[in-house]
């Protein structure tokens, strides 16, 4: 199952700190281990960071045993921190992992039963994502940051405390980069020292998009894969709160298009530019010929290029569709239906199409296009070769789930949902199968068990890449504070 990794014999027992004595001798007990993260019985990739957890089981005392093909751990808990040399070694060639926690309750001791880490194929060793404060209005801290997913380094791609202050504040989002590689990649700042920034290799330049007749400067991305080319998408966006509603807030667009950006040239041109039709969210397949996108068609919720869409929120659906594309002319073909979620009465936005070109994920709603803000967001699986769509029930909760991105591989997604609290989103990682079913999802692992529970951050916009970013912040800072490159319209193709 998994391709990393050689058997390496260990004979001896790895024990960790002291432990409570008379844990050996505990009785079975049927009551089910409790741990915070919940990694109970799950599917983990090969190269990940130790899962360090608590247990939640009451007791004065607290082991837990990590046993492997050819050893085993004894830590003391109920806070669980594993050595991360000793969990290399206990990973290295394990097919799965056992989990048993003892706890000391009453002056006997309980051998609760054994939870089971099945080991598969590797996963992307690194993840970017945005940290922001769960806010409406104001921005405060933002960063964009790479975690390396096989230990617990993190670093800031950018952060907006550098040029911005309390009064002057700026908005880094957006980032994607090209084939899952940090050789070229692109991000947002809006307002102070805004501009785009768009680095290839060891150049970067700061681009302005709003040119001719374009309703904004550029907004979704997504770079092309093996082409100098992003997708974008243009959107007039706003918000509107609500007083009574359980959900406070819309974010919604009166108006949006797709472009594509000639990285090389600086030259936009339109890809879908329909006045009945909001297109968004771009994304390219793996193999670059089919571009995925959302849209959704006006008059079948009662609109038209000149309604105001403020008191229609609750209308607005968006279905998923795909235009061919050709790379050597760079001609796009005629729009085709992909996913039909707004004949369900439903919302589909951010596709997202496996590397295998297998199936497709999308984020869907009642209604509108973000998701993140709705206790009904939930992820479909589309699959590309039936057509046939459906819930992704392994991995939806009662809460938010919204953002999500596939491995290299296509055997790994990472998303991210509010199911612990309702307020915060937080990264999940799932092991997708060859069947088309997804495996429990987890927590991305930290050092510190209670990471999550602290950090009053929510992350969001996951993306796998294969290697870490090599530009600095403060590089990052000198192209946002420069003079930007003004991209010029040019007639459809």
């Amino acid at each position: 199952m998994k391709n990393c990794g050689t058997v390496v014999l260990l004979a001896l027992l790895l024990a960790a700190g002291c432990t409570p004595a008379g844990w050996k001798d505990a009785a079975p007990a049927a009551e089910a281990p409790a741990l915070y993260p919940d990694y109970t019985d799950i599917v983990i990739p090969c190269n990940i960071a130790p899962l360090n957890f608590n247990v939640l089981n009451p007791g004065d005392a607290c082991v837990a045993v990590l046993s492997g093909t050819d050893a085993s751990i004894v830590l003391r808990g109920p806070e669980v921190r594993i050595p991360e040399k000793k969990w290399r070694r206990l990973l290295d060639g394990a097919e799965a992992l056992s989990v048993q926690v003892f706890v000391r309750r009453d002056g006997k001791w309980l051998a609760l039963p054994d939870t089971r880490w099945t080991v598969a194929e590797p996963v992307d060793r690194y993840v970017t994502y945005r940290l922001i404060e769960p806010g409406y209005s104001n921005y405060g801290d933002l960063v964009l940051r790479q975690r390396d997913l096989g230990s617990f380094r993190e670093k800031d791609l950018y952060n907006n405390c550098l040029i911005s202050g309390r009064v002057e504040q700026q908005c880094i989002n957006c980032h994607s980069f090209q084939n899952y590689s940090t050789e070229n990649f692109q991000f947002h700042a809006r307002h102070t020292a805004g501009g785009t920034v768009v680095v290839t290799g060891d150049r970067g330049k700061k681009v302005a998009f709003k040119t001719g007749d374009l309703i904004s400067n550029a907004v979704y991305p997504s770079w092309h894969p093996s082409e100098p080319l992003i997708a974008y998408s243009v959107n007039t966006t706003s918000q509107v709160f609500f007083r009574s509603d359980r959900q406070k807030i819309e974010v919604y667009d009166s108006a949006s298009d797709l472009i594509l950006y000639d990285v090389g040239r600086d030259e936009v041109s339109y890809i879908v530019h329909d006045s009945l039709r909001y297109e968004t969210f771009p994304y390219w397949s793996a193999d670059g010929r089919t571009l995925y996108y959302a849209s959704s068609d006006l008059p079948s919720w009662g609109a038209d290029a000149s309604t105001d869409p403020t008191l229609l929120t609750d209308r607005i659906r968006y279905s998923i569709c795909a235009v061919d594309f050709d790379p050597a002319t760079r001609r796009f073909g005629e729009p085709r239906m992909v996913f039909d979620a707004a004949a369900d009465s439903l919302s589909a936005v951010t596709p997202r199409p496996s590397p295998d070109g297998r199936y497709l994920l999308s984020g869907v709603g009642d209604h509108g296009s973000f998701h993140v803000w709705h206790e009904d967001g939930d992820l479909y699986l589309t699959d590309l070769a039936s057509g046939r769509t459906r819930p992704l029930d392994e991995l939806n909760s009662s809460r938010a789930e919204s953002f999500k991105s596939w491995s290299s591989n296509s055997r790994w997604i990472v998303f991210t949902s509010r199911r612990d609290d309702g307020s915060y989103s937080r990264l999940y990682l799932s092991h997708f199968g060859a069947d088309g079913r997804a495996g429990k999802p987890f927590l991305m692992p930290q050092r510190d068990p209670e990471q999550n529970r602290r950090l009053f951050k929510s992350y969001n916009v996951p993306e796998f890449t294969v290697d870490e970013v090599r530009w600095s912040t403060k590089k990052l800072e000198d192209i946002l504070l420069s003079d930007p490159v003004q991209a010029k319209l040019v007639p459809e193709r």
